[in-house]
């Protein structure tokens, strides 16, 4: 996608009162995955993500929920909010425990502009990460 074409998409998402968000709850086993794998390109494509960046949005949710969802029988629960030019996802996974997989860690750090794991005191296990449109320069 040219960088005129990324500009148009994130102006027209500009014009949007309100952010688009989306939440879904599934349960915390792999053949359940591909709802957050889907979910995630849905969402960098009305940010206007380019191919790459799509795919680099799913493989950081991807890896994040297998980092926080080590409890057997638990779900895991994914809030997408997408702004102009931009995706924020939390997830959080009840009950859950923190996976310590420096390679997973360091895969989602190439991919995302931000993220954060943390275990709150409540049993649950969460993640916050943010993607940000790629604008390569001219």
């Amino acid at each position: 996608m040219a960088q005129a074409d990324k500009l148009h998409c994130i102006d027209k998402l500009r014009n949007v009162d309100d952010r688009q968000q989306v939440t879904i709850t599934f349960p915390g086993t792999p053949e359940f995955l591909r709802l957050a794998r889907l979910t995630s390109a849905d969402a960098g494509s009305r940010a206007g993500f380019d191919y790459e960046d799509i795919d680099d949005l799913r493989i950081a949710v991807s890896e994040l929920c297998a980092l926080i969802a080590g409890t057997p029988g638990g779900h895991l629960t994914l809030a997408f909010s997408v702004e102009a030019g931009g995706v924020t996802v939390d997830g959080r996974a009840e009950p859950g425990s923190l996976v310590d997989n420096e390679l997973s860690r360091s895969i989602v750090e190439a991919v995302v502009d931000e993220f954060e794991l943390s275990s709150p005191d409540d049993g649950a296990t969460a993640f916050h990460c943010v993607k940000r449109v790629t604008v390569e320069a001219p």
